[in-house]
């Protein structure tokens, strides 16, 4: 704050003093008391949204997991955002995510005005390599109002494999997996590639879908027989589409370095029967998996776990913006109607991380060791 608007506060605060001062005597505190208050002005973020539209920009196409989600904020987070505004989800999908990135970025068809908010689904492996096909960085370019943890499974069709999947650990007897994808350098085709790579099964990537329910529609015309998908897209459609219809089974979901340096997993999928993809691999083999194509899926998967979406705007954004969803952001995570429509949609609740906390993340994709990076360069651009 400037000297001259400091000067102009103080001047107001004190005409509105006298003026309380001179009602009270007058006609009572209380009227005196709504008269000051209408006095004075009203915070900026209050005001900043009011009879405004806000754009939530999805970097997948309508129907995918992304999607589904943003949904679902659409139609609570404006009752927390001071002056309601009207929110709408507008799809952006191209170049395995990387599209709208960079068209919020860099300010394409959108200025830096708050009415603009990424919802992204965030690619690790684009962030950790500094793809030159994402023109814009985490760090640099926007503004993190938060974000949400997710984990993927993987699962494919009942038949990929000779004798048929009866358990995990038979899909590794496949004589060739079709996987369904994006596009080659997204984190979900790249994570696949290394997975088939460490199991040793010959592949063929059919990539290019615009969504997960794409993809499914694929497996289950036998299109391909692989792939992964975050809890929510497995929860809404692969579970009903492909699971319980017989085409189907869940292999393992991917695991994260623990805080003891070991692969950890999902304790709730692990109680459903869903074991991580390094002990489905040790069932296989009679051993775990190593070696830096391992190394990197589990650094790639880490990242990726803990940053899966996240909601941003642009960098220059107007910090009314900025601390009005951040707030909105804090308040629909304590939102029990939000929550349990989440839930009811998507078959779990979010897990909400904040700003703050994705600082450290963000430390950490500047100090990629060099060996997972080459490894990470390698399996994207197919050298």
């Amino acid at each position: 704050m400037t000297a001259k608007e400091s000067a102009k506060e103080s001047i107001m605060k004190r005409t509105a003093n006298a003026l309380a001062a001179t009602l009270r005597g007058a006609v009572g505190g209380a009227l005196g008391s709504a008269l000051v208050c209408a006095c004075l002005p009203a915070p900026a973020q209050a005001q900043f949204y009011k009879d405004k539209t806000l754009a939530l920009l999805v970097n997948y196409g309508a129907g995918g997991n992304a999607d589904t989600e943003a949904r679902v904020y659409q139609r609570h987070m404006g009752k927390h955002i001071p002056g309601a505004p009207t929110i709408v989800v507008q799809n952006a999908p191209g170049a395995g995510g990387l599209k709208a990135m960079n068209m919020l970025g860099l300010e394409i068809g959108a200025r830096p005005d708050g009415l603009t908010a990424g919802y992204f689904t965030i690619g690790a492996s684009h962030a950790m390599v500094g793809d030159p096909a994402l023109k814009v960085t985490l760090q640099d370019d926007f503004i993190v109002i938060g974000g949400a943890r997710g984990w993927t499974i993987v699962f494919g069709r009942k038949d990929m494999a000779p004798g048929g999947v009866n358990r995990p650990a038979d899909f590794a007897k496949s004589e060739k997996v079709f996987f369904g994808g994006y596009s080659r350098a997204s984190s979900h085709d790249t994570r696949l590639r290394l997975m088939l790579e460490i199991f040793g099964v010959p592949y063929a990537a059919v990539t290019g879908f615009p969504g997960t329910s794409d993809i499914n529609k694929a497996m289950q015309q036998n299109e391909v027989n692989l792939s992964g998908s975050s809890l929510p897209g497995y929860q809404t459609q692969v579970i009903p589409n492909i699971i319980k219809t017989g085409v189907g089974v869940p292999l393992f979901h991917y695991p994260v370095i623990g805080p003891d340096g070991k692969p950890t997993g999902n304790p709730a999928l692990l109680a459903e029967g869903i074991p991580t993809m390094d002990k489905v691999y040790e069932d296989a083999f009679g051993k775990p998996p190593s070696g830096v194509k391992f190394e990197t899926l589990l650094t790639m998967n880490t990242v990726g776990t803990n940053l899966q979406r996240a909601i941003l705007l642009p960098k220059g954004s107007p910090p009314a913006a900025v601390e009005a969803l951040r707030a909105a952001f804090d308040k629909i995570g304590k939102d029990e109607v939000f929550l349990s429509e989440y839930q009811k949609i998507t078959g779990e609740r979010p897990e909400f991380v904040t700003a703050e906390e994705l600082k450290p993340l963000f430390e950490r994709l500047k100090t990629i060791d060099p060996a997972v990076k080459k490894t990470l360069i390698e399996s994207m651009s197919g050298t």
